[in-house]
């Protein structure tokens, strides 16, 4: 089990929703101990362990454990040899425990260069291919590129960050993107399908069309 995110449950949505004291709070976190911590759905416990554990009187323990079973938080059956006890985790017992929810990231504001930490959803985007050339590319391989270089203000959005490979990444310098194209189709690196290809994806880039996508991360 996750007890890390049982207890979580518990301590966000349990009870709150039971409204329990601290003596009731005390009393579950014991009782959960000695039964579904430690793998046993049912456990038989004397009232003087109770007491002992809360450190109270045992007319206290037993105005406790009766309240908590009550509420429904736990099935007490009263037995020669004590308490029988089973708990209930927050996820079986009829009460809503809240479902985590992502902060909304806004894409405008996210830094695409810095670091390289999107480097996976911007080579999702590209396909694993240079942005100009079309060669495989790898997160091994590939460079960040600025679509309109920095030195002319180029920022870090992703509208102008593209993955490619070494090549281009050197080659293209400060020429413009689509000199650079018909440049690597002259060179017979693009053929006329994937240069208007390139040129169209450059426009669709431009216009906000491919965003990555950042919704796993």
């Amino acid at each position: 089990m996750d007890w890390q995110k049982i207890i979580k449950e518990v301590e966000d949505t349990l009870i709150p929703h039971y409204e329990l004291d601290i003596w009731e709070r005390g009393m579950y976190y014991y009782l959960l101990k000695q039964t579904r911590i430690s793998e046993r759905e049912y456990v038989t416990i004397p009232l003087s362990a109770l007491s002992i554990a809360l450190r109270c009187s045992d007319y206290q323990a037993r105005k406790v454990i009766r309240e908590l079973a009550k509420k429904g938080c736990i099935k007490l059956e009263q037995t020669r040899r004590g308490h029988n006890v089973k708990v209930f985790l927050p996820t079986e017992l009829d009460i809503s425990i809240p479902q985590a929810t992502k902060e909304k990231v806004d894409i405008e504001q996210i830094d695409f260069f810095k670091n390289r930490e999107y480097i996976d959803v911007l080579l999702k985007r590209e396909n694993d291919a240079c942005f100009y050339c079309l060669k495989d590319i790898s997160p091994e391989t590939c460079e960040l590129d600025h679509v309109i270089p920095q030195l002319d203000d180029g920022d870090n959005g992703y509208r102008n960050i593209v993955a490619t490979c070494h090549r281009c990444n050197t080659h293209k310098q400060g020429k413009s993107v689509e000199d650079y194209l018909r440049q690597l189709y002259r060179k017979n690196l693009l053929s006329e399908t994937e240069l208007e290809d390139r040129l169209s994806a450059l426009e669709a880039l431009r216009n906000g069309e491919l965003q990555p996508d950042v919704s796993s991360r």
